[in-house]
């Protein structure tokens, strides 16, 4: 998607929400969600195979993949914001 495109979408979209947003379609909706994700990478791809990390815990505990890891494999799951 071309940058006057997204442009033109994301700020249009931001004013029709302003203004109560009635007038939004799901393509409207759809096309404001790309908009803001097109070619955004947050991490590795499904099944992408994720490269050995340490990295501390919420208690400070530092925690390896391979200490994650169960037998049946490891859900890790990637966020690309969060407001603590």
């Amino acid at each position: 998607m071309d940058t006057t495109t997204k442009a033109s979408i994301l700020h249009g979209m931001i004013r029709r929400m302003g203004a109560g947003g009635a007038d939004i379609t799901l393509k409207d909706w759809l096309d404001f969600v790309q908009a803001q994700n097109d070619d955004y990478r947050t991490g590795p791809a499904i099944g992408e195979k994720v490269p050995q990390f340490a990295l501390a815990d919420q208690h400070g505990q530092t925690r390896t993949l391979n200490d994650l890891m169960g037998p049946n494999g490891l859900l890790l799951v990637f966020s690309r914001s969060a407001d603590w």
